[in-house]
């Protein structure tokens, strides 16, 4: 299975994510390959290549050829796999851990995840979990999707000044189902 891992660029660490991600490839039962985009992070995930930064047609290259995405909750990371048909597992970034301003990245996945576009991992054994349904066959990636970018506008705008408002008023349910509608259908990625 191949995993590609990225934290985004943010100029903190996400130590949180990669520990879990560390231990969650530790314990699976399948081969893994692929590769992690650390940023400024101090963890690496054993199992994964580590690079600290990625060009964006090295990141492109990474998001097409993974079987699955694990990331934060970052718009232009989340966008860029839901058109590409995957159907991430996300760890939003969390103001009380000081790995960002606000927790605007909670208000993202709590509405893609109603939409069912992406997968939360809460610890390291969902991180497993959610990996293993890959592993099985149980998910899978989706055809890519051809849409409009310029829908992704009012959500970018909202996340480019969320750090600055204690609560991003424009990132209400119609922003969010802009964003999930790049996403592939659910019933295109679960097995039957």
């Amino acid at each position: 299975m191949r995993i590609f891992v990225t934290v985004g660029n943010a100029l903190v660490p996400f130590d949180r994510l990669l520990g879990w991600v560390d231990e969650a490839t530790s314990a699976l039962d399948v081969p893994v390959e692929g590769l992690c985009q650390h940023g400024p992070s101090r963890v690496r995930p054993r199992a994964l290549a580590p690079r600290e930064n990625l060009s964006r047609a090295e990141f492109e290259h990474e998001m097409d050829h993974a079987d699955v995405v694990v990331c934060h909750a970052g718009v232009g990371t989340l966008s860029d796999a839901l058109r590409r048909g995957h159907r991430p597992i996300v760890a939003p970034r969390r103001a009380g851990f000081g790995e960002i301003v606000n927790d605007h990245q909670l208000e993202i996945v709590a509405a893609l995840g109603q939409e069912g576009r992406l997968e939360v991992a809460e610890d390291a054994e969902s991180l497993r979990a959610a990996l293993l349904r890959y592993a099985r066959g149980e998910a899978r990636r989706g055809p890519p999707r051809d849409e409009d970018p310029a829908r992704l506008l009012p959500v970018a705008r909202a996340i480019a000044e969320g750090p600055a408002r204690a609560r991003p008023p424009l990132l209400g349910k119609l922003a969010m189902s802009a964003l999930a509608a790049l996403g592939p259908r659910l019933d295109r990625l679960r097995v039957r």
